[in-house]
């Protein structure tokens, strides 16, 4: 199997470039990133100390749809799990 499947298109490449320095400039702004099963999220760093993901045990905000800058991501996930990519046939 050759690496070509993975390459974009010329336009796909810029689009791609373009999303990439926007991610830069965000971090850069001070916006942090989270992912919820598909779902982007961000969130201004400078209004808190620290995340947690599972039990807050100081009694923290849980976020749960309450915020507004989320949108969902036409991605998969993948943590630990295997993942295979199956090119087309034509």
């Amino acid at each position: 199997m050759t690496d070509d499947i993975f390459k974009l298109t010329k336009e796909q490449q810029r689009a791609f470039n373009r999303l990439k320095k926007a991610h830069k400039d965000c971090v850069k702004l001070g916006i942090a990133f989270y992912n919820s099963y598909g779902t982007l999220g961000a969130l201004d760093a400078c209004k808190f100390n620290r995340r947690y993901f599972d039990d807050d045990p100081d009694g923290g905000i849980e976020e749960h749809g309450a915020n507004e800058n989320e949108f969902n991501l036409e991605c998969n996930e993948w943590a630990d799990d295997d993942h295979f990519f199956h090119p087309k046939v034509d």
